[in-house]
């Protein structure tokens, strides 16, 4: 006999693909085999009175191997007789077996403390509150249209750790939100060239600079969105490929301004240079360790485009001349803080030295930067009224 698979006929219990009548099928094999009622259950080794439970639904927990025993008899497949016995289960049993429904579709898919922590829910121990809470932010009406309807991408179910769950939540909001705003401009990879070869000045304005790239962007076809960072997901951004056009996500991650900016370069050398490879996967997580080459070879990018290591050389002996180093970053076309920001990561990189904390007086507030995009936050209301707003902000005249 093969496994009975649990989860699926919890999933099952409430569709309409399998229904027949029991007493019907069994007093049809019955008739089949020359035998009565009571010569079959004997033969069976079940009572009357156990029988007739199962088959009304009147038990309150049927034998299994009873279970079992009637399917093998009518020739019915054990999954389709115990999705069969459960869906006529008295309304408190079916009550009981919707809450374990539930209760498993949660644990599988979320990290319901970490999310409560978040801000996702509001009342962890409502079990009923928790779906409806899941199925309106992402906007579907039952468990099974959320499970079937959505399709990859999703984060690798093989190990489900608690920030696995984290990463799934994370990168079905984003897949969800870009194919709500649909973008509907054609990519444009030469367009695209020429918006990154042009866009460095933008970091210099903090209140509407990025805002500004990121609707340049849109036009071309490329969307970029921020999402708020999820604890334990450890996702800087990302790449998805929604329709043969490039999705971008920004973090808040580092919660630095710097770090946006270089985040976005990041991404937009995956767009430019990884995108066959993003494509089969469907989407790309920064700092991705079983893609490291790709990874580096984006961050290079990122930091040869706003400081390269000559560039390093030069003001690292000038570095605490906030004077200098405004007027050197006002040549390079960059905001301080990018110079502020490499210096450091040179200093750790090449000398081992430790500046982290340092020149945080001269980076500005990133929630500045992003607001105008509509960051998602996870105390939204769903994704459909996100997107609604982040896609206003792009097609704005």
């Amino acid at each position: 006999m093969k496994n009975i698979d649990v989860d699926k006929l919890l999933q099952d219990i409430f569709n309409d693909d399998v229904s027949f009548d029991l007493k019907s099928r069994f007093d049809e094999k019955i008739e089949e085999y020359g035998i009565t009622k009571t010569k079959a259950l004997k033969l069976l080794g079940i009572d009357k009175d156990v029988f007739e439970d199962i088959i009304s639904g009147t038990a309150k927990q049927p034998n299994l191997i009873h279970v079992v025993k009637i399917a093998e008899f009518l020739e019915v497949g054990v999954d389709d007789f115990i999705q069969m016995v459960l869906k006529n289960q008295n309304t408190e049993n079916i009550t009981s077996i919707d809450r374990a429904r539930k209760v498993r579709f949660l644990m599988k898919n979320f990290d319901v403390k970490t999310l409560t922590k978040e801000g996702f829910f509001e009342n962890i121990d409502d079990v009923d509150l928790l779906v409806e809470r899941v199925l309106h932010y992402f906007g579907y009406d039952s468990i099974r249209s959320f499970e079937d309807e959505l399709v990859t991408p999703l984060y690798s179910r093989t190990k489900r750790k608690f920030s696995d769950k984290m990463k799934d939540f994370w990168v079905r909001s984003a897949y969800q939100t870009f194919k709500l705003i649909n973008n509907p401009n054609e990519y444009d990879r030469e367009r695209l060239k020429d918006v990154v070869v042009n866009m460095k000045p933008y970091s210099q304005d903090v209140k509407n600079g990025l805002y500004t790239v990121c609707r340049a962007l849109y036009n071309i076809g490329v969307t970029v969105i921020f999402q708020n960072y999820l604890t334990t997901t450890h996702v800087r951004g990302a790449t998805f490929i929604i329709n043969n056009k490039p999705c971008i996500v920004l973090t808040d991650n580092l919660k630095k301004y710097p770090t946006i900016w270089f985040t976005l370069l990041h991404e937009l050398h995956h767009v430019l240079f990884d995108y066959d490879a993003i494509n089969t996967n469907s989407y790309h997580l920064s700092d991705d360790e079983d893609l490291f080459l790709i990874e580096e070879k984006a961050n290079t990018f990122a930091r040869d485009y706003f400081l390269p290591k000559a560039d390093f050389d030069y003001i690292k002996t000038y570095i605490k001349n906030a004077y200098v180093v405004e007027r050197f970053a006002k040549d390079k076309e960059i905001h301080p803080s990018l110079v502020y920001s490499f210096y450091t990561w040179y200093q750790k990189e090449l000398y081992d030295k430790n500046y982290h904390a340092a020149f945080k007086e001269f980076y500005p507030d990133y929630k500045v930067a992003v607001a105008r995009l509509n960051p998602i936050a996870w105390k939204e209301d769903s994704v459909r009224v996100t997107s609604e707003k982040i896609k206003a902000v792009f097609e704005i005249n």
